[in-house]
């Protein structure tokens, strides 16, 4: 059978100011170390949905800038523009390549007699 025998009795139930300091110390050490990683995680948590909530705002401002080109584009498009002319019963119509050289020669010659003229 096992008897119970003290183990050293010298010692046991003393705790020295010390010990207890450092106890202390190391307990304030890690209660301070908790409460700066929550701290800090909460920032963290707080600066990424900030940043989640930029990124989704920069995304609709690229949708919003594509709808607004593709819009552009449809209302600039040339043949776009004449079907809108045609159902609209308006009098203009496309300019033809011999208007266009006709033009050309017009404002040439008006420009070499401008400046023989000076």
């Amino acid at each position: 059978m096992y008897t119970l025998e003290s183990v050293n009795t010298r010692y046991s139930g003393r705790v020295s100011f010390g010990l207890l300091t450092w106890i202390v110390a190391s307990a304030v050490i890690a209660a301070s170390a908790g409460v700066s990683y929550a701290v800090l995680k909460s920032n963290q948590v707080a600066e990424r949905t900030e940043l989640e909530k930029i990124n989704r705002e920069i995304a609709i401002c690229r949708l919003n800038t594509n709808q607004y080109r593709a819009k552009a584009d449809a209302l600039t498009n040339r043949w776009a523009m004449l079907d809108r002319l045609n159902q609209d019963g308006s009098s203009l119509r496309d300019i033809t390549h011999d208007q266009i050289e006709q033009a050309r020669s017009t404002r040439d010659t008006a420009a070499i007699s401008a400046t023989a003229s000076r």
